[in-house]
């Protein structure tokens, strides 16, 4: 039977991981899979257990974005490349939506062993790898500060900009950023750096064709408004897909500066750091993850090679 290394984080999705853990395990040994089980969370050290596996072994991780983000981050470290597999059991589940994982779960098992690899970049964030959005300002701290049934950025925000009674009640960040040879400096109530079709369930806009594989992430940047009309109207255009505010500003790069005293990140849902002066690159091609074999009457996946790229 071939090794498989089966990483849970049990309280995800409301637990629903550990209510099909049964299942699944039942599952992957039909396959002719022998899964070792480790229960973890998003902040727990798996060095030794990423260290052991073999280059023939199998990896498959199961819980929220924060999941994936602990993966590519241990792998980082200790210099491997091992493809993920990946069962989304979260609450919004933004990295499967943008890499196209289906929705079932027997499809998504027979995913996450699949030959078929969807190569992607990743960004980094003073040392520290993230899968898809560093973000920075108002609401960011929510998905790793509240309980989970809250854990919606965006849906959080449209509840608390609705109860919003004035302005003072959000808090504005000065910051000086610089992207490439353009330096923009404002007060921000929110930043994103993403690589992602879908952020907390909502797509970034700007204009620009999201790729995860060309070496580039795009910038979102909320300014400060000043009346609390402004501040719905910045909700409305984001939520609504329309690039009708000014105070939103986009940007697409392969680096990025942030200089603030004391800017808290958080990275994949999970808190990053804080910093004075912050420093994001992106790394191409940085990890894999199994995807279903691509579909090409729908025009899906292209191959290329043993990989499919986005």
């Amino acid at each position: 039977m071939k090794n498989l290394l089966y990483i849970c984080n049990p309280v995800s999705g409301r637990g629903r991981a550990k209510e099909r853990l049964s299942d699944i395990i039942s599952f992957y040994n039909d396959l002719g899979f022998a899964p070792r089980v480790v229960m973890t969370a998003p902040h727990r050290d798996i060095t030794g257990e990423i260290a052991e596996l073999s280059d023939d072994d199998f990896l498959v991780c199961s819980g929220g974005d924060g999941m994936v983000n602990l993966m590519i981050e241990t792998m980082a470290k200790l210099g491997r490349d091992i493809p993920i597999g990946y069962i989304p059991m979260g609450t919004t589940n933004d990295f499967s939506k943008s890499i196209g994982l289906p929705k079932e779960l027997e499809a998504l098992l027979k995913a996450s062993v699949s030959e078929h690899k969807l190569r992607l970049d990743a960004g980094e964030l003073m040392g520290r790898r993230f899968a898809y959005v560093a973000g920075f300002g108002n609401f960011t701290d929510i998905s790793y500060k509240t309980p989970r049934v809250t854990k919606n950025l965006l849906g959080y925000l449209a509840y608390v900009l609705e109860g919003a009674k004035s302005i003072s009640d959000i808090r504005p960040f000065h910051v000086r950023v610089s992207v490439g040879d353009e330096l923009l400096e404002a007060d921000y109530i929110l930043g994103l750096v993403t690589n992602s079709t879908s952020v907390a369930g909502v797509r970034p806009l700007g204009g620009f064709e999201t790729k995860l594989d060309d070496g580039l992430m795009e910038l979102v940047l909320i300014k400060m408004p000043k009346k609390l009309s402004e501040l719905r109207e910045i909700l409305g255009s984001y939520l609504s897909q329309e690039q009708g505010s000014e105070l939103i500003e986009y940007r697409q790069g392969r680096s990025f500066s942030f200089e603030s005293p004391k800017l808290a990140w958080t990275l994949d849902g999970e808190f990053g750091g804080c910093y004075d002066r912050t420093d994001i690159r992106v790394i191409p091609s940085a990890f894999s993850v199994r995807v279903p074999e691509p579909d090409v009457k729908s025009g899906g996946y292209k191959q290329k090679g043993g990989e499919i790229h986005a």
